[in-house]
């Protein structure tokens, strides 16, 4: 029996007010590969981004490296920031790159809320959670997009 298993994991962190960290792990028995990436929180930008490869096929892959500093300035909050992605990081330099920058993305305003809730619980233990998060969505439109 074939048998194909890949897991990311995406972790998030905030040094400060203004930016989220995030640090995406891909592994498979083929490839094994990492990125640290800073955002800031209230437009999406990108601020650093470092990309590791550990195990991958062939010669080739780790030129995707510094490919990926291209990423540095984007959004991801723009129009179409996900197709910027595959062409700019994707196809110039690696795929698995732009899909762990994606799913990072993906995390951005699930980590915010995430945090606001922790905030606010160590305000008041007893908070209505539901009634929190409605709120959040609320008041945060682009968490609806």
């Amino acid at each position: 029996m074939i048998m194909f298993n890949r897991s990311q994991v995406i972790g998030a962190e905030f040094p400060d007010d203004q930016t989220i960290r995030f640090n995406g792990i891909q592994v498979d028995h083929i490839y094994s590969m990492e990125i640290n990436m800073d955002v800031r929180i209230t437009d999406g930008q990108i601020l650093t981004i470092e990309g590791i490869m550990k195990r991958y096929t062939t010669f080739v892959c780790p030129q995707a490296v510094p490919v990926l500093q291209t990423a540095v300035g984007m959004s991801l909050r723009e129009e179409g920031w996900q197709r910027r992605m595959m062409k700019e990081i994707g196809r110039k330099g690696c795929e698995h790159f732009a899909e762990l920058i994606i799913e990072c993305a993906r995390c951005l305003d699930q980590a915010r809320l995430s945090k606001a809730m922790w905030q606010a619980l160590e305000k008041e233990p007893d908070l209505d959670q539901q009634q929190f998060m409605q709120n959040w969505i609320e008041e945060n439109p682009e968490y609806q997009n």
